[in-house]
Protein backbone atom coordinates (compact mmCIF):
# COMPACT_ATOMS: atom_id res chain seq x y z
CA UNK A 1 0.00 0.00 0.00
CA UNK A 2 1.41 3.47 -0.69
CA UNK A 3 0.97 6.16 1.48
CA UNK A 4 2.01 9.59 0.42
CA UNK A 5 2.83 12.53 3.29
CA UNK A 6 -0.48 13.86 5.03
CA UNK A 7 -2.27 16.68 2.98
CA UNK A 8 -3.41 19.82 4.32
CA UNK A 9 -2.56 21.39 7.07
CA UNK A 10 -3.66 20.52 10.91
CA UNK A 11 -6.63 22.80 12.00
CA UNK A 12 -7.04 24.63 8.19
CA UNK A 13 -10.53 23.08 6.98
CA UNK A 14 -10.62 24.32 3.71
CA UNK A 15 -6.64 24.02 2.72
CA UNK A 16 -7.01 20.71 3.48
CA UNK A 17 -10.34 20.18 1.66
CA UNK A 18 -8.62 21.60 -1.44
CA UNK A 19 -5.59 20.06 -1.05
CA UNK A 20 -7.18 16.12 -1.02
CA UNK A 21 -9.78 17.15 -3.49
CA UNK A 22 -7.15 18.09 -6.16
CA UNK A 23 -5.16 15.00 -5.45
CA UNK A 24 -8.67 12.69 -6.10
CA UNK A 25 -9.55 14.70 -9.41
CA UNK A 26 -6.40 14.05 -10.73
CA UNK A 27 -7.25 9.94 -10.36
CA UNK A 28 -10.13 10.65 -12.45
CA UNK A 29 -13.50 7.64 -11.57
CA UNK A 30 -11.98 5.54 -9.20
CA UNK A 31 -13.60 3.50 -6.51
CA UNK A 32 -12.68 4.04 -3.30
CA UNK A 33 -14.02 4.81 0.99
CA UNK A 34 -13.81 7.20 2.90
CA UNK A 35 -12.80 6.69 6.62
CA UNK A 36 -13.36 9.28 9.10
CA UNK A 37 -10.79 9.35 12.01
CA UNK A 38 -11.65 10.71 15.36
CA UNK A 39 -10.14 11.16 18.51
CA UNK A 40 -13.57 11.18 19.91
CA UNK A 41 -16.17 8.74 20.51
CA UNK A 42 -20.11 9.80 20.40
CA UNK A 43 -18.90 13.23 20.63
CA UNK A 44 -19.86 14.62 17.13
CA UNK A 45 -20.40 18.31 18.18
CA UNK A 46 -17.09 18.62 19.61
CA UNK A 47 -15.33 15.88 17.37
CA UNK A 48 -12.24 16.81 15.31
CA UNK A 49 -11.75 14.67 12.21
CA UNK A 50 -8.90 13.88 9.85
CA UNK A 51 -9.65 11.92 6.89
CA UNK A 52 -8.25 8.46 5.32
CA UNK A 53 -9.14 7.17 1.65
CA UNK A 54 -8.23 4.09 0.52
CA UNK A 55 -8.50 4.75 -3.67
CA UNK A 56 -7.18 1.21 -5.26
CA UNK A 57 -3.88 0.67 -3.70
CA UNK A 58 -3.17 4.09 -2.18
CA UNK A 59 -4.41 5.18 1.48
CA UNK A 60 -4.53 8.99 1.27
CA UNK A 61 -4.31 10.61 5.02
CA UNK A 62 -5.23 14.23 5.82
CA UNK A 63 -4.27 16.41 8.25
CA UNK A 64 -6.74 16.90 11.45
CA UNK A 65 -8.58 19.69 9.92
CA UNK A 66 -12.54 18.49 9.58
CA UNK A 67 -15.24 18.95 12.23
CA UNK A 68 -17.29 21.12 14.60
CA UNK A 69 -13.66 21.20 16.92
CA UNK A 70 -12.69 23.71 14.25
CA UNK A 71 -15.66 25.91 13.95
CA UNK A 72 -17.63 26.29 11.27
CA UNK A 73 -15.69 25.77 8.60
CA UNK A 74 -14.51 22.62 9.83
CA UNK A 75 -18.41 21.13 10.29
CA UNK A 76 -18.55 22.59 6.92
CA UNK A 77 -15.83 20.52 4.59
CA UNK A 78 -16.57 17.80 6.77
CA UNK A 79 -19.85 17.99 5.43
CA UNK A 80 -18.17 19.14 1.87
CA UNK A 81 -16.40 15.69 1.98
CA UNK A 82 -18.50 13.28 3.07
CA UNK A 83 -20.80 14.67 0.18
CA UNK A 84 -18.18 14.49 -1.81
CA UNK A 85 -17.66 10.95 -0.92
CA UNK A 86 -21.61 9.98 -1.47
CA UNK A 87 -22.01 11.33 -4.63
CA UNK A 88 -19.36 8.78 -6.10
CA UNK A 89 -20.87 6.03 -4.03
CA UNK A 90 -18.22 5.63 -1.30
CA UNK A 91 -18.86 4.36 1.70
CA UNK A 92 -18.12 6.48 4.49
CA UNK A 93 -16.69 5.05 7.82
CA UNK A 94 -15.73 5.46 10.92
CA UNK A 95 -12.66 4.58 13.56
CA UNK A 96 -11.88 6.38 16.66
CA UNK A 97 -7.92 7.01 17.36
CA UNK A 98 -7.06 7.27 20.97
CA UNK A 99 -6.28 11.03 22.04
CA UNK A 100 -2.48 10.40 22.74
CA UNK A 101 -2.08 9.02 19.33
CA UNK A 102 -4.02 11.00 17.36
CA UNK A 103 -1.73 13.68 16.05
CA UNK A 104 1.70 11.22 15.82
CA UNK A 105 -0.43 8.71 13.82
CA UNK A 106 -1.64 11.60 11.67
CA UNK A 107 1.63 13.51 11.07
CA UNK A 108 3.17 10.00 9.51
CA UNK A 109 1.31 7.52 9.12
CA UNK A 110 3.26 4.39 8.23
CA UNK A 111 1.70 1.24 6.52
CA UNK A 112 0.76 -1.06 9.91
CA UNK A 113 -0.85 1.83 11.24
CA UNK A 114 -3.10 2.82 8.39
CA UNK A 115 -3.73 -1.18 8.12
CA UNK A 116 -5.12 -0.66 11.61
CA UNK A 117 -6.96 1.91 11.05
CA UNK A 118 -8.62 0.50 7.79
CA UNK A 119 -9.69 -2.68 9.93
CA UNK A 120 -10.94 -1.13 12.94
CA UNK A 121 -13.31 1.09 10.46
CA UNK A 122 -16.94 0.88 10.84
CA UNK A 123 -19.77 1.82 8.41
CA UNK A 124 -21.17 5.21 9.58
CA UNK A 125 -24.07 7.20 8.85
CA UNK A 126 -23.45 9.82 6.17
CA UNK A 127 -26.07 11.63 8.34
CA UNK A 128 -24.00 12.72 11.22
CA UNK A 129 -21.43 14.28 9.58
CA UNK A 130 -23.25 16.38 6.79
CA UNK A 131 -26.24 17.36 9.27
CA UNK A 132 -25.63 21.13 11.13
CA UNK A 133 -23.81 20.16 14.49
CA UNK A 134 -26.49 20.91 17.57
CA UNK A 135 -25.36 22.93 20.45
CA UNK A 136 -24.00 21.90 23.46
CA UNK A 137 -26.12 21.55 25.99
CA UNK A 138 -25.89 23.40 29.83
CA UNK A 139 -24.95 21.36 32.86
CA UNK A 140 -28.22 23.63 34.01
CA UNK A 141 -30.68 22.36 31.44
CA UNK A 142 -31.05 19.25 32.71
CA UNK A 143 -32.38 19.99 36.04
Amino acid sequence: MHIPDPFGVPGAPLETLQAMLAHLEGLGEVDGQLILITDRQDEQPRGRYAALLTVGEEALVTAPAFGPAYGPAGAQALADLTRWAQARGWPVRETVLPGSDFVRVLAEPEEAEVARLIAASNPSDPAIYTAPPKPARDEDEWE
